[in-house]
């Protein structure tokens, strides 16, 4: 008796989630815009341009910071495109000598800024008029660039190449909370191709 009435209850259950109305359906266009945290090239930058003879050393970072296109193919399927950018920079000072034996204080600076551009496939599961969660899998193209100004008549751009493979892939988990039929929250968990979080805000029309 339990076992039936457990498997009712299953049932009931699979019928609400798959009969109950969606905020996302095939035809929606969705547009989020998010910040996201952290950077993960500060720590990787600042270890590689500095050194123990490294003092007064600053570091700046920004994003990443992107913007997001889909469009529901279905109900449960998006494809969309994704773009963000993150820059790192790093100054530093160190002591030295010139070719002439006098002390010096040469200054460096460093920045390191990185463009990502993505298409992306999206899982939308469950079924709620305020709340769509989904499944990405996005791959694309990632450039990465470096430009430095110092006083050293020694350092040159070949400290700060660092051979990478062009390619960005991301898979993610995500949610966005509908506040009003057309505006909602985001929020974005993922490894690769941008920030390990992200939050924004965002459209569907």
């Amino acid at each position: 008796m339990k076992k039936n009435y457990f498997i009712a209850v299953m049932m009931l259950l699979i019928f609400v989630v798959a009969t109950n109305a969606q905020i996302v359906e095939k035809g929606t266009k969705l547009i989020d815009v998010y910040y996201g945290w952290p950077n993960l090239w500060t720590n990787v930058a600042k270890k590689s341009l500095t050194d123990a003879n490294s003092y007064q050393i600053k570091v700046g970072s920004l994003g990443p910071i992107g913007g997001r296109l889909e469009y529901l193919a279905s109900d449960r399927v998006g494809l969309g495109i994704e773009v963000n950018y993150s820059n790192t920079s790093v100054s530093w000072n160190a002591d030295a000598q010139d070719g002439n034996g006098n002390n010096v204080v040469y200054n460096y600076k460093v920045s390191v800024p990185r463009v990502r551009a993505m298409f992306a496939f999206n899982f939308h599961f469950g079924a709620s008029e305020e709340f769509d969660a989904y499944w990405k899998l996005a791959a694309g193209y990632s450039s990465l660039s470096f430009t430095y100004s110092t006083n050293d008549p020694t350092y040159n751009d070949d400290r700060i190449n660092f051979d990478l493979f062009p390619v960005a892939i991301r898979t993610a988990v995500g949610g966005r909370y509908f506040i009003t039929e057309n505006f909602h929250l985001n929020a974005e968990l993922g490894l690769g191709g941008g920030p390990l979080m992200a939050f924004g805000i965002g459209t569907r029309f």
